[in-house]
């Protein structure tokens, strides 16, 4: 018997074939070969550090050991020794009143010596009896005799007929009893004591002339025109040869290590910056250097200008070389500060008003998540309270 093949047949079964085995071969390699790790993921370890949070308030240097030397009276100055810009020493002369101006000053301390001693005596005396005894007695005969003396006069006025007569007679008895008042008050004043008012009044002219010699007598001790303090004179205004007013300005004399820098902070840092906080401060003409200070005063007026700002001042606690009156300052107000915790970049860290967030943890070549809290949120780093341990990986989302 003889069979007839059809050859387009033989062909397809042949390329099912093929395509059974191989896929048989496929699956069987596939079921034997170790599946793909996970791919490391880019980490950042947890750390301690000090987590802080600040205020930046733009300043500038200001000199609070600025001190004036004034004219010490109305005059004229005979020499004047410095200039603007002269390092001086503490008490050393910077100018010399003229001689004529000295003898005024002289004359003046002596008239407020003389007033001052006569109210010393005079307060004194409301101490003592206003007379003595003898000195009593007399002014009691001289009221007694005067008051006969009227009687007599009284009557040659009544007996007396002419009118040139009676006229002059009456001009005398007046002048007499004019006379008999004055020494009836003197008599009565030296047998009465003083009272309140009186010791009152004489305590307040012995204050006032005590109070004006003191003022003459220091005046007289400043004629010398000397610096205040170590300095540098920042500004010369003497002259000589002219005649100057009391208490005029002639140097301005500056301590360059008194600076303090005064700052300005916005609306919304002003309720959380406070006096004694630490503050770290830089300048541009010393930028090779951070210098160290604290909030010392906070002025609660707003400073005039479109943006709403106010003014702090700040002391340094050491001054270095190369810093003066004017220069520009940057400041760094810490507000609150965690020091030797765990933490982590704010970058990886976004928490946005919640204490607790989920991160993702790098362990043994698998990624873990965990539930985190969070801490102070700080400039640049995040405090971690629980959840992470220092030495873990975690994952950058």
């Amino acid at each position: 018997m003889e069979f007839i093949v059809d050859k387009r047949a033989v062909i397809v079964f042949v390329i099912v074939g093929i395509l059974i085995v191989s896929a048989a071969g496929y699956f069987g390699f596939s079921t034997t070969q170790e599946p793909e790790p996970t791919p490391t993921p880019q980490t950042v370890t947890v750390n301690r550090c000090d987590v802080g949070q600040t205020v930046t308030a733009p300043g500038n240097l200001v000199n609070v050991g600025l001190e004036n030397v004034n004219m010490p009276t109305t005059g004229k100055l005979s020499e004047v020794y410095i200039r603007a810009g002269d390092v001086v020493k503490e008490g050393q002369v910077l100018a010399e009143l003229d001689e004529v101006t000295k003898s005024e000053a002289q004359l003046k301390l002596v008239e407020a010596r003389e007033k001052l001693e006569k109210e010393q005596k005079e307060r004194t005396s409301l101490d003592y009896p206003r007379a003595s005894e003898d000195y009593i007695k007399q002014q009691k005969n001289k009221v007694k005799l005067l008051k006969q003396k009227i009687s007599f006069q009284v009557d040659a006025y009544n007996e007396a007929e002419d009118a040139a007569a009676k006229e002059m007679l009456l001009n005398q008895l007046t002048a007499t009893q004019t006379e008999l008042q004055e020494e009836e008050a003197e008599l009565k004043w030296i047998m009465s004591k003083p009272s309140d008012a009186d010791f009152d009044e004489a305590d307040s002219e012995l204050s006032l002339a005590q109070a004006n010699y003191d003022a003459v007598k220091a005046l007289l001790d400043s004629l010398s025109i000397v610096a205040p303090y170590d300095g540098v004179v920042l500004e010369a205004k003497a002259q000589t040869g002219i005649s100057i007013s009391a208490d005029t300005t002639l140097f301005k004399v500056g301590d360059p290590k008194a600076l303090e820098v005064k700052a300005n902070i916005t609306e919304e840092d002003f309720p959380i910056v406070a006096v004694g906080q630490e503050v770290e401060l830089f300048f541009d003409a010393r930028s090779d250097l951070s210098v160290q200070g604290f909030v010392d005063r906070i002025i609660p007026i707003r400073i005039e200008g479109d943006t709403p700002r106010y003014q702090i001042f700040i002391v340094l606690h050491e001054v270095p070389d190369g810093l003066a009156d004017g220069m520009t300052a940057d400041a760094s107000i810490t507000i609150t500060k965690r020091e030797n915790v765990l933490c982590l970049p704010r970058s990886v860290v976004r928490a946005s008003g919640v204490d607790e967030v989920v991160l993702k943890v790098w362990v043994d070549q698998a990624i873990e998540t965990r539930i985190v809290t969070i801490g102070l949120r700080g400039d640049s780093d995040v405090e971690i309270i629980s959840g992470l341990s220092e030495g873990d990986q975690v994952v950058i989302q």
